[in-house]
């Protein structure tokens, strides 16, 4: 049963991508979870602080162990967070090995570096289609680098401008964002493993030996610190998001004006009944510019949130 847009079947894919939702869907952050169990057993193996044979068995076995929803739902509203859940049952079912899985770490590691691998891979869609964008965005500044239209300021027209050199700002906003899309990656893309306080005190000696291995397990960068009360990093990512967003939402804005009757300057392009009103056969709405802007306001919002999450106390916050 759907209870917002982005899991209903009719609204989902006007407010967001298929692609984007397996990404962070439920399975696919479970996977990410043993993903990172499985990333530390192989360092600790490799480092020495647990049996290699053990580790082996938990890189070999734990990805194929099927998880029960229902109990780690269970579990997971029991304790509040899904990890020791998820780890009671990769425990059982690894036999021996099991004694092994999560040793020396805590669950905002696991939970952490997960959501690292889900928004490397949810960076990767997005740098992808921005790309297109920008294309699409640099044929038009071609194309009509010379095609005369009115500039406006104060909605007042002003100047003469060209169809193209509009497009071009547009598309100066989409390469900024390309290159800062690029530029945040070594500050995100960042494992996370500290154990209880974010000491390592649980790993003794060989806690620096082993998340550097664990990093390198995942292909992530190790971190200088942890950063578990230390937001900075997937909060930049949101910002860089919202400006993505917001440049869309302009360019939405001035498609949307533009394709006012009473200007008829543009328009998007034309699909059978796409933009058709149930009543008017004389309008063409701009439905994709408003979906640009209502995701901009959207995103705007969360982007606030997570700045506010920033602010976390000690070195284990209570819910931020």
């Amino acid at each position: 049963m759907a209870s917002t847009v982005f899991d209903s079947d009719i609204f989902a894919d006007i407010f967001g991508a298929a692609e984007m939702r397996a990404i962070f869907s439920d399975d696919n952050l479970i996977a990410c979870y043993v993903r990172a169990e499985v990333a530390l057993a192989v360092a600790q193996g490799r480092v020495g602080v647990i049996p290699s044979e053990r580790a082996a068995a938990i890189a070999a076995d734990a990805p194929s162990v099927a998880i029960d929803r229902a109990e780690l739902k269970r579990e997971t509203e029991n304790v509040g967070y899904p990890i020791l859940g998820l780890v009671r049952q990769l425990s059982a079912a690894l036999g021996e090995a099991g004694r092994y899985v999560h040793w020396g770490a805590t669950t905002q590691d696991i939970m952490d570096t997960a959501v690292v691998l889900q928004v490397r891979d949810g960076l990767a869609v997005i740098e992808r289609d921005l790309t297109a964008v920008a294309a699409a965005l640099e044929n038009l500044a071609v194309t009509y680098r010379d095609t005369v239209m009115a500039g406006r300021t104060h909605l007042q027209q002003a100047l003469p401008i060209t169809f193209g050199y509009k497009a071009a700002i547009w598309l100066a906003m989409i390469e900024r964002h390309r290159t800062r899309l690029q530029q945040l990656r070594e500050r995100v893309l960042v494992a996370q493993l500290g154990g209880a306080a974010g000491t390592l005190a649980s790993l003794g000696e060989a806690g620096l030996a082993v998340r550097k291995e664990f990093a390198a397990a995942l292909d992530l960068a190790e971190p200088d610190i942890t950063w578990h009360v230390a937001r900075d990093g997937l909060v930049e990512t949101i910002q860089v998001l919202g400006l993505v967003t917001g440049s869309l939402g302009k360019i939405g804005l001035d498609v949307m004006l533009m394709m006012a009757t009473e200007l008829g300057e543009a328009f998007e392009p034309f699909e059978e009944h796409r933009r058709a009103s149930s009543t008017m056969p004389q309008k063409r709405n701009p439905i994709s510019s408003e979906v640009l802007v209502a995701n901009a306001k959207a995103v705007r919002q969360n982007a606030g949130l997570m700045l506010d999450a920033m602010i976390q106390d000690f070195e284990r916050a209570t819910g931020p």
